[in-house]
């Protein structure tokens, strides 16, 4: 971008959150969500897939909490709502059924039947080999619009051991933002040492806070590079009802 020229702001997905972000994320952004349990954040992660697919950009997914029995019934409510033709634009990446599932039968017999769109990642539970398979996915699939969801570096560093997560995120961070993608990353709230929680922070170009209080529900940009608007960094109530958020 030239220094005339003006930024170009690609849609979250949530038209409440794009305003507080000055018009939605620029091409590059890696969007780190620190989410407290019952904080509804898969909406959240499902609204910005849905818009990706729907501006025609190639969207993946990896999913390291959930098999992939779990995954297909969350996602249900996401892939009813996509236009025509979207299982060509999705890509869904199992990453717990050979880490956190331990390669169990029940798990790998789900792919006897699988639709294309979701596939097991057999390397997921080794850091090295999986770091290799995604610098595939990076060659293959991704391009200047692209969006990543990486769901979660909790279950990462748990399966893995906190400084093979630090490796992975110090080379594929920068990585995804020189391809001019859009990324998120969820990670759980209180779960990490304050150290590594201000690493991945530092790294990353936006942060937002989900928090539950009181049965309502709280978000708070801490990080929003390039955002100077003080509004943009207010704690918000929002509320979700099926794919509907509205931030009050």
């Amino acid at each position: 971008m030239t220094v005339n020229e003006k930024p170009v702001f690609h849609s979250t997905g949530v038209k409440g959150l794009d305003k507080l972000l000055g018009n939605g994320l620029l091409l590059g952004e890696n969007i780190l969500w620190e989410v407290e349990s019952g904080t509804f954040a898969r909406e959240f992660l499902y609204s910005f897939m849905r818009q990706g697919i729907i501006e025609g950009n190639q969207v993946i997914y990896l999913e390291f909490i959930y098999p992939p029995q779990a995954i297909m019934l969350q996602m249900a409510p996401l892939t009813k709502t996509l236009p025509k033709d979207w299982e060509k634009k999705l890509l869904v990446l199992d990453c717990f059924s050979e880490a956190a599932g331990q390669g169990e039968l029940i798990f790998n017999d789900f792919y006897d039947k699988a639709p294309h769109w979701i596939r097991k990642v057999p390397s997921s539970k080794d850091p090295d080999r999986f770091h290799h398979f995604f610098g595939r996915i990076e060659r293959e699939f991704v391009t200047p619009g692209t969006r990543l969801v990486f769901n979660s570096l909790s279950i990462m560093e748990h399966n893995w051991g906190r400084d093979a997560v630090k490796a992975f995120f110090g080379h594929v961070c920068p990585t995804l933002y020189a391809y001019q993608t859009l990324a998120y990353w969820t990670m759980a709230k209180n779960a990490h040492p304050k150290e590594f929680c201000a690493l991945i922070e530092h790294m990353t170009q936006v942060v937002i806070d989900l928090t539950r209080q009181e049965n309502k529900n709280f978000l708070w940009i801490k990080k929003a590079g390039g955002r100077y608007n003080p509004q943009t960094y207010m704690r918000r109530e929002y509320t979700v009802d099926g794919m509907r958020i509205e931030i009050l």
